[in-house]
């Protein structure tokens, strides 16, 4: 769930001249091949006709891109800001083992969208099966990108470790919530395990869940489904204004 922001004009600029002070690795991709290596800038030229920067030539560049005119290259890298960045440059020359390429127009800048977490309302569920066997979660809370959620403890079965812990992630997960909110099943695709761990207060494992993969469709209505939530919530916890 990334949205994109488009940086353009002065903007790229100061982005190069970053990855420059910074020495920042970039990921070069020459697409059209299967070459991709790190690299990063070593220098910066403003010309009013051509502003251009600097990169060393990775190994291999040259026999790969051999064969391809212009060169279409696709640099991936990681700012400050720990959000990822992306842009594509067309054409470029070789000299004294460096290449110098073209600024680009415009720089794209991937941006999380701020994830509301909520409380989930009682009875919402996570439901899986692994091996044949089905298996219940009771939902502790909600974002549009996860979710908390435990494994309650029958006293006939109790867990000497971290259930799943062999297994990373979850296949053909459906988010069930009360009928009144919602009646169909949200269903994710693969819902990653980041941590396990065992509450003290309560015989039970409680699992943070990010939903790595979604339709489109089912993303929509967990979406407007969290925002109508929160709006409840809201509702319920502010005052009016009269």
């Amino acid at each position: 769930m990334a949205e994109s922001e488009k940086i353009s004009g002065d903007g790229v600029t100061r982005i190069v001249e970053e990855l420059l002070q910074r020495k920042t690795l970039l990921k070069l991709i020459l697409l059209d091949t299967d070459f991709q290596h790190l690299t990063n800038v070593t220098a910066l030229t403003i010309q009013k006709t051509c502003p251009s920067f600097i990169i060393d030539t990775p190994e291999g560049f040259r026999e790969a891109a051999a064969d391809i005119d212009p060169w279409h290259i696709r640099f991936e890298f990681t700012g400050k800001d720990n959000i990822k960045y992306i842009f594509k440059t067309i054409g470029g020359e070789i000299a004294d083992h460096q290449i110098k390429i073209k600024l680009p127009e415009v720089v794209e800048r991937k941006q999380r969208r701020k994830l509301f977490r909520i409380k989930a309302p009682d009875g919402t569920i996570l439901c899986f099966t692994i091996n044949v066997t089905r298996h219940e979660l009771e939902v502790i809370d909600i974002s549009l990108g996860g979710s908390l959620a435990a494994l309650v403890q029958a006293d006939s079965h109790v867990y000497q470790e971290p259930p799943f812990s062999d297994i990373g992630e979850l296949k053909d997960v459906e988010l069930v919530f009360p009928a009144e909110i919602c009646r169909k099943p949200i269903k994710i695709k693969t819902a990653e395990i980041k941590r396990t761990k065992k509450n003290p207060e309560a015989p039970r494992y409680e699992m943070a869940l990010e939903f790595a993969e979604i339709s489109k469709r089912h993303e929509r209505l967990l979406t407007d489904l969290i925002y109508r939530l929160q709006r409840q919530y809201l509702r319920k916890r502010l005052p009016l204004d009269i």
